[in-house]
């Protein structure tokens, strides 16, 4: 993605697979940071046994909008987008219990998404606009893409005022 245009490169160059798991892993896993930001998302996750879907308790209401930004942006049905989301939240959850593992705590698990934070928004396309869905406008920022020394200062200064813990309420 071009940082300055927000757009990709060369369109032709991508299958349709190819922009639905640029569109489908950043976008679940942006839900997750943005989960984790408050206590009740954590103990959710922590809890979860598999009985649950993870997009429904990730994204609640906003689950069928969010399948179908990313649907339209990889030219995709919104099934076969919903399926894809699906299996990213599945293995999202896999990778961090085991990543975590007997350190899974609700603390441990809100500093690893907020440490993940800048990478995950670096990857979000800017077409999703997930930040608009999800409440947070600073996720579609565009220094959130871009690399050097001074993008890099403004990122430094945007994670100081992001809290790495929970929202209190």
């Amino acid at each position: 993605i071009d940082p300055n245009t927000q757009a990709i490169t060369d369109e032709t160059q991508h299958k349709r697979s190819d922009l639905l798991a640029q569109a489908a892993v950043p976008a679940v896993l942006v839900a997750y940071y943005k989960f984790t930001r408050v206590e009740e998302g954590v103990d959710t996750i922590i809890a979860d046994n598999g009985k649950l879907p993870p997009l429904d308790y990730l994204l609640g209401d906003k689950k069928a909008e969010v399948v179908q930004r990313v649907a339209s942006y990889a030219a995709v049905s919104a099934p076969i987008a919903e399926d894809t989301m699906d299996l990213v939240a599945d293995e999202c959850l896999r990778f961090v219990r085991n990543e975590l593992g007997s350190t899974l705590t609700p603390d441990n698990l809100q500093l690893y998404f907020a440490s993940q934070r800048q990478s995950i928004l670096s990857h979000l396309p800017e077409d999703l606009q997930m930040g608009e869905l999800l409440n947070d406008s600073t996720m579609d920022d565009r220094t959130n893409k871009m690399e050097g020394p001074i993008s890099g200062l403004a990122q430094s200064i945007q994670n100081l005022f992001s809290s790495p813990g929970v929202e209190k309420k």
